[in-house]
């Protein structure tokens, strides 16, 4: 693909190993102006206390209506709705499927042509070791005819990935502005890893990995019109000096794809190609995701973690669905989003994303300040990463899908203590609730879109009185059931269980796991209900943080 690119692209000067701030010809620029508008703590604890008293009025309100009107069939609707999103997938989900199967049978699969695709790899507390172990694995993962480029942006602590070079082309040291408006220094060493094009960004001083994606987005797919002056700078850079020695081919004109994952993931083979290849059969796909499930670490096979969080996503994380990283939500809610073209989480693990110039749009809007009040806002622009980018990219038109791709698979490390898992979920939490109500409200989305956050938004914000409503159910059940009432509960609660228990038969990777997934499923449903509580109630108390 072919876009603004700096001119004589097929040419480089080199120079010489240490070219350093001192030497460095970019102009010196004042500070930049921060103009986000923070709110004051006052301000932010108003609005966590009014917050708060909405959820928990609802909440007493439908507790009240379910105890005192035992007639009403409150709990069994109660029950419907909170399970019909899960339903509705798994339909989405056997149908898309049967026609997709139609369509390769009647109509295979176009060749893809070659394509140039940007690795990226994002670290911040991963070891040297975890990183090179990565940049191999991705040169394994059988590309071709495909070609890459990996870059690794190491977020504020150094690492020597220098001395793992065995050619160094280029090294050089910038100045560059962070999105929070902060001045830093970019250290950039380009050369090759046997034969491997690697090029290593280092940011002197931390400044999150939602920086770190935005910096690659502005150096490498299309650019936006407002990047700062040493970016544009920089890129300018790059393109002339860097990328053509990098690429060692005439045919080089641009990237194509942007893929990203993290040092820490185990990528599995053949996944990469299968991204870029779905993206660009799409023409309007804008970018696309993998499966992600648990790594089975030597020694942790049977972590209770492990086994908990292998299956979560149907109880375990139901009040902040799409959050579902692990088994269950993917192959039910995921699958369902991406037959629809509308996955609303691209896990930052096994993401592929398309160089097109809607691109500088939705990263002129993952990066732009805050200006309002709203602590809605600021909480998923400034917490939020995977989920507010993937936003942004839907938002810039209401033709571009985002895929889901079950056959191209990712392992990740799950957390192993309780303060882990719970400072996980707040985080996640947090993103994928709050993000729901701009899924629901937000410019250029989809009715289904905004249908299924508005279930979303309802469901999350009644986690309590649903507790109490599972009880009144279950007691009903014991003394007073109709057999025709409970049916059509039945059905809309364990036909997504069943579907997953297919694919669990079918997929060879669910297969592998399928002993481990049956017991995380009885874990969930022991924990689960306590888990949601406790977290949801982080999420509420902490409205306002930015922390970890």
């Amino acid at each position: 693909m072919e876009f603004e690119k700096p001119a004589n692209i097929g040419t480089s000067q080199l120079t010489q190993p240490k070219d350093t701030m001192d030497i460095c010809l970019d102009p010196d620029i004042l500070d930049p102006a921060d103009t986000t508008q923070m709110s004051t703590k006052s301000h932010t604890k108003f609005q966590r206390i009014i917050f708060i008293g909405i959820v928990v009025l609802l909440n007493i309100c439908m507790a009240i209506a379910a105890i005192l009107g035992k007639e009403s069939k409150l709990a069994l609707i109660a029950i419907l709705f909170v399970k019909s999103k899960d339903f509705l997938s798994t339909i989405v989900s056997i149908l898309g499927m049967l026609i997709q199967k139609g369509q390769s049978f009647f109509r295979p699969p176009k060749l893809v042509p070659p394509l140039w695709i940007l690795s990226l790899i994002p670290a911040y507390s991963e070891s040297e070791e975890q990183i090179v172990k990565t940049i191999f694995s991705l040169r394994d993962n059988g590309i071709k005819p495909h070609r890459q480029v990996i870059v690794v942006i190491l977020d504020g602590k150094s690492r020597d990935v220098r001395s793992q070079m065995t050619r160094i082309t280029y090294e050089i040291e910038r100045p560059y502005i962070s999105f929070k408006a902060k001045r830093g220094v970019l250290r950039i060493k380009a050369g090759f890893m046997m034969d491997v094009p690697v090029m290593v960004i280092e940011k002197v001083r931390n400044a999150g990995k939602k920086d770190s994606l935005i910096l690659c987005h502005d150096l490498f797919n299309y650019p936006r019109h407002n990047s700062p002056l040493y970016t544009q700078l920089l890129r300018k850079e790059l393109w002339e000096r860097v990328l053509p020695v990098l690429t060692e081919s005439g045919s080089f004109k641009g990237f194509d794809m942007v893929f990203c994952t993290d040092a820490d993931s185990r990528v599995h083979k053949g996944a990469v190609v299968q991204l870029a290849e779905a993206v660009a059969r799409d023409g309007n796909a804008i970018a696309a995701c993998g499966l992600v499930l648990v790594e089975l670490e030597p020694g942790y096979e049977w972590s209770f973690w492990n086994l908990y969080q292998q299956f979560q996503g149907r109880k375990g994380r139901r009040w902040y669905a799409h959050t579902r990283k692990y088994a269950f939500g993917q192959y039910v809610r995921r699958r369902a989003e991406g037959f629809v073209g509308k996955v609303t989480c691209l896990p930052g693990c096994i993401t592929m994303v398309a160089v097109r110039e809607e691109m500088a749009g939705a990263i002129r809007k993952y990066a732009e300040p805050v200006t309002g009040y709203m602590v809605f806002s600021h909480q998923v622009q400034y917490l939020g990463t995977d989920r507010r980018l993937t936003y942004s990219m839907l938002s810039q038109g209401k033709h571009l899908r985002t895929l889901f791709v079950p056959s191209a698979v990712s392992e990740t490390v799950a957390p192993q203590s309780i303060q882990h898992y719970l400072s996980q979920r707040r985080r996640w939490g947090s993103n994928a609730y709050f993000n729901n109500y701009f899924y629901l409200a937000g410019e250029k989305m989809i009715l289904v879109t905004r249908i299924a956050a508005a279930i979303e938004v309802i469901r999350l914000s009644l986690v309590y009185y649903r507790v109490l409503n599972t009880v009144l159910f279950i007691h009903g059940l014991i003394h007073d059931a109709h057999i025709m009432e409970l049916l059509g509960v039945l059905i809309v609660s364990q036909v997504p269980s069943l579907w997953f228990a297919y694919s669990m038969v079918l997929d060879p990777e669910l297969r592998k796991r399928a002993h481990k997934l049956v017991i995380g499923f009885f874990i969930n449903k022991c924990i689960s209900p306590f888990m949601s509580i406790i977290v949801f109630t982080k999420v509420a108390l902490n409205l306002g943080s930015q922390g970890t």
